[in-house]
Parts: C-alpha cells; structure tokens; sequence
C-alpha cells in the first residue's frame, strides 16, 4: 500500500495514489463514502471517519502500527474505483507541485554516514556506525525546488532509502528487528559541507537547512518491499547517472543500524532512519535538474533554485534581521 500527502486548502491531505488515474484518493473522505455504502448516514460518517482515521503517518501509526483500517479501507477503494462507488468528492487532482514530504512532521530524523563504499574499486573497509540528527524543518516534498542556501557554495544532494518506524522501539534486538520497520520512503539527503566545515565539522546546521531533506513521492508499507537489502538506486543531475547503486552495497543492514541506534534513544511512530547512500555524490549549482529513483519506492524530480540574502530589514523589536529571497520565481 502506498500512500501521499496531498497540500489542500483545507491543509495536507493523507491520500492512495495511483488508485484512480490522474488523481489522489482521500483517505478519510473514502473511509467516510465507505461507511455511507455500508448503512451510515453521512452526517455520521463523517465525523467518525475524522475521528478514526489520523491526519498524518506519525499519527495514524501511533494509534494503528499494522495500518489495519487504512488498509481496509484501501481494499475498498480499489474495488469501488472499479464499480462506480468512489465519488469525485473522494479524489484530489495529482498536479506535482501539490505533493508533500509523505512522513508528515516526525519527532526524529536520523541519518547514517559512511554506511555505504565511497569507491568501489578499493577492498571493503567498513566503518563503525555513525551517523547525526537532521532538522524536521528539512522537509519538502518530492517535487518541491531545492533551495541553495546563500551561505553555502558546496551543496552535495545524495539518494537514501529511508526507513519509517512503526512501533514505539528501545533496545531492538538483531532477529527482530525489522518487526519495528512499517515502510520506506526515499530522502535526498543534502548537506552543505562549508558550512559543516566552518562549524567545526558539526553536521547540524550544514545537514539541516531548508529543503534539505526532500522526501517521496509516497510511503510504501513493509509488506510491499519483499527486500529492502537489493534495491536499485539511481540519481541523475541535468540527465546524467551519477549514483547507480544498490542497498546490497551497506555495511550495516537495517536491523544492525536499528540496533545500534536504539541503544541509545527511543524511536516514535513516524520516525525515519535513513539509510546512508551509494557511491557517485557530487556538488550540484543552481538551476541543476536532479531525478531521484529507488526501485519500488518512486521518483522524484527537483529543481535546484538560489536562495539570496536580500537587505537588512527591521524586526517587531527593532533589531536589524537579514530576510532570505528566492532566485528565482515560484
């Protein structure tokens, strides 16, 4: 099962795609048709399609980590799209720019480092470990431009497998693991290195900027990626493959980083690990055109745009502030 975030005026949508074609499928507004075909009045299902299905993946996975209505209700949609029983008032139109980070707002974001061979024709030297915290403010969607920050003039986007936790996890074990694992997304994982070099090789503010964790199109649950171990992963920027790797290439597999991780701290519902990423990064500049692919996972297209300082303004308490502007229009 796949599932999307949809910006609405009436906020961020959790949606089926590729369900109905050209369009993203309401997960509480089928659920609340779902309830009318089977006897509900609508001014009751409303409501309790409200109540009982959460707005966003952290929240759905905290009060459900099998996903076991969604899923239901997922069943009905693909046998309701078929018999006419889906109404247009259950469906969003799937422009790209309307697509948001599928993970809604996680409490953590953990990404690992040196997890994969930097280049693969020297012998295999693993690395312990490692890894750092990525700001949620990170977040964007799969189709949203990737701002280069104006303190920044070394900006590396990387391709990782994500992996999103279904259940509340402190000290996992290696043989289970992956009980904890509800699905994957895949995370352009950008960092600045100037700016990690200037702040003491400190990855918080160079790993952490806007739009520095860009993430889609869509969740897939667990069930769906038989082996998140042999999955293809390929970047491209301005057309051209510079990342063309397997997650068969990490040295720590996902249960020894959950492990290891948990050890230490506990994961939430919705929280995402990423995985680290292939060999093939290199620096990207304004108006680059990058495409992401992780097998079974998606695409997702960026466009990198300048961020400029513009002049000083004053703040509410009078104290000079430095407002930030877009190169380029949106």
């Amino acid at each position: 099962m796949k599932l999307a975030i949809r910006r609405t005026y009436l906020g961020d949508r959790l949606c089926f795609p590729e369900v109905v074609e050209g369009r993203l499928v309401d997960v509480q507004a089928a659920y609340a048709r779902m309830l009318e075909t089977r006897g509900s009045h609508r001014d009751d299902a409303i409501p309790r399609s409200r109540r009982e299905v959460a707005e966003t993946l952290p929240a759905l996975l905290q009060t459900d980590p099998d996903l076991g209505l969604v899923r239901a209700v997922h069943e009905w949609v693909q046998s309701a799209a078929g018999l006419g029983d889906l109404t247009e008032d259950c469906t969003w139109s799937a422009e790209r720019a309307t697509f948001g980070p599928p993970i809604g707002r996680p409490q953590t974001i953990w990404g690992m480092t040196a997890n994969y061979p930097r280049d693969r024709q020297a012998p295999r030297t693993p690395r312990g470990l490692q890894g750092f915290l990525k700001a949620p403010s990170a977040l964007a969607g799969p189709y949203d431009e990737l701002r280069y920050p104006a303190i920044s003039q070394r900006v590396d986007p990387e391709l990782e497998l994500a992996v999103v936790i279904g259940r509340r996890s402190r000290g996992l074990e290696q043989g289970t693991a992956m009980a904890a694992v509800a699905g994957y997304v895949a995370l352009v994982d950008t960092g600045a290195r100037d700016v990690s070099e200037l702040d003491n090789n400190r990855m918080d503010r160079g790993k952490g900027c806007d739009t520095f964790a860009i993430v889609g199109p869509w969740f897939v649950t667990a069930d769906e990626i038989p082996d998140p171990h042999a999955l293809a992963v390929r970047f491209w920027v301005n057309g051209e493959l510079r990342q063309d790797g397997s997650t068969s290439e990490m040295f720590h597999d996902i249960p020894e980083q959950l492990c290891w991780l948990t050890e230490a701290l506990t994961l939430a519902p919705g929280d995402v690990v990423s995985t680290g990423t292939p060999p093939g990064v290199r620096s990207v500049v304004p108006t680059d055109r990058l495409r992401g692919e992780i097998e079974g996972l998606g695409v997702v297209e960026n466009l990198v745009v300048a961020e400029q300082a513009t002049p000083t303004t004053p703040s509410a308490t009078g104290t000079p502030t430095t407002a930030v502007a877009m190169g380029a229009s949106r």
